[in-house]
């Protein structure tokens, strides 16, 4: 460790999230967190083959239907958040599931009839706009469950929470498919988002969320403040970063003539991901935020630049994604943890699922750029230009002390109207859900 980033091991170190997972009330909301992101790797994929089945000229329709899937998604996010930090995540889970779940059904019955192409897009722009959000909501329950000393390892379980079933999404998929056909995998990656929403609905915590009367009457009040709109930024620059990886990863296969190769090299930065994101959670970090994001991102961009130099050689790509994907998942980590701190007073939620929908639209650019640039450059041209937006951020929005200075300067709820949220009461036998 350095004086850089002034980490140090916790006592235990991995022992952390034991102990995040012991406190009372985590169990049941950190399950159905789980739960409700096993889908994510799985609905969009089923929507596309889907639609695809019954259109098997080409995926020009299968590709409209889960674009504006995506797109619902990002609206709907937003919404649900101001939503959920004016009522709670309870009525608002439950409500977007069963819109979710509506959506879906009348989706899959419509391609079985062969309906119209239009009612499927709506189908999916409605599924996307009610996918409940679970991970937001627990991120926006931390503080209620685990003391300030242990909110680090808390947000980075919740990416744990997010990204490992996130992985085993597409094996579900797969088992699915071969039983049942692509429309019963949508019903199925639906019902998993209704069980996980159920699930933390149902939980002491959600249910003794009370909001703030004043924050629930102002407009997008997370996207207003100074400390969210930086972390936006950032957020969107890691997103993009991983769409120009992703699609000149996948360009890489092709080149070699191995496309078949490309969800070994994706497994490989996802898994880099994961373990970067668990190792990070296991630090105590008392250095500046913004240091130890520059620290991050400098070197991403060192680890993107090796992935050019070596893109001719699968072997050594699926290397260097692993290592870009450990340093890619504590960055996340990292500026996730910001939220929480730099989020105004009664939008917590709010903040978390605005700097999540940027991390999105980020991803959806990198993604768009990325096909251009491999057209014309090839694969090492993806893999610079992601290491050239990895290596800007720190000069443009993560100097040493910005971060640290937003939250010094963040609204904060006033004395006659506080925001609050009711911590979970102990049952008679000491212990909460």
């Amino acid at each position: 460790m350095t004086d850089l980033t002034r980490t140090t091991l916790a006592t235990g170190g991995f022992r952390r999230y034991v102990m995040v997972l012991r406190r009372p009330g985590v169990g049941r909301p950190a399950a159905g967190a789980a739960v409700g992101s096993l889908p994510i790797g799985m609905l969009g994929l089923a929507l596309l083959l889907l639609v695809r089945q019954r259109s098997p000229s080409g995926f020009a329709d299968a590709g409209l239907v889960v674009g504006l899937f995506g797109v619902g998604t990002g609206v709907g996010m937003t919404i649900q958040g101001r939503l959920i930090d004016r009522f709670g995540p309870a009525r608002v889970l439950l409500a977007a599931a069963a819109v979710q779940a509506a959506a879906l059904v009348g989706l899959v019955q419509v391609t079985r009839v062969d309906g119209p192409t239009g009612l499927v897009a709506l189908g999916a722009l409605l599924a996307g706009a009610g996918e409940p959000q679970i991970g937001g909501s627990l991120r926006g329950l931390w503080p209620d469950l685990v003391p300030d000393e242990l909110r680090g390892t808390a947000v980075a379980l919740s990416s744990v929470l997010f990204e490992a079933p996130v992985l085993l999404g597409p094996l579900v998929l797969v088992g699915v498919l071969a039983v049942a056909g692509p429309g019963a995998a949508v019903l199925v990656a639906g019902a998993f988002f209704a069980v996980g929403a159920w699930m933390l609905a149902r939980s002491t915590a959600a249910r003794a969320w009370e909001p703030s009367p004043r924050r629930a009457r102002e407009r997008l009040v997370a996207f207003r403040s100074r400390g969210v709109q930086t972390v936006m930024d950032v957020a969107a620059a890691h997103g993009m970063i991983t769409g120009l990886v992703q699609v000149s990863a996948a360009a890489a296969t092709v080149r070699s003539g191995l496309p078949g190769r490309t969800p070994l090299l994706y497994a490989a930065l996802s898994a880099g991901s994961l373990l970067g994101a668990v190792g990070y959670g296991a630090l105590r970090r008392t250095g500046p935020a913004g240091r130890a994001l520059t620290v991050l991102l400098v070197a991403v961009a060192v680890a993107s630049s090796g992935c050019a130099a070596v893109a001719a050689s699968l072997g050594w790509l699926a290397v260097g994604l692993f290592t870009g994907g450990l340093l890619l998942g504590p960055a996340a980590v990292c500026y996730l943890g910001q939220v929480d701190v730099l989020a105004p007073a009664g939008a917590r939620v709010e903040a978390f699922t605005t700097v999540t929908a940027a991390g999105l639209a980020g991803f959806a650019g990198g993604t768009a750029a990325a096909g251009v640039i491999v057209d014309r450059t090839g694969p090492g041209g993806g893999f610079l230009t992601a290491a050239v937006i990895a290596a800007a951020p720190p000069a443009r929005f993560t100097s040493a002390g910005r971060l640290s200075a937003e939250a010094a300067a963040r609204p904060t709820a006033p004395k006659d109207e506080p925001w609050k949220r009711s911590r979970p009461r102990r049952t008679p036998q000491g212990r909460v859900h």
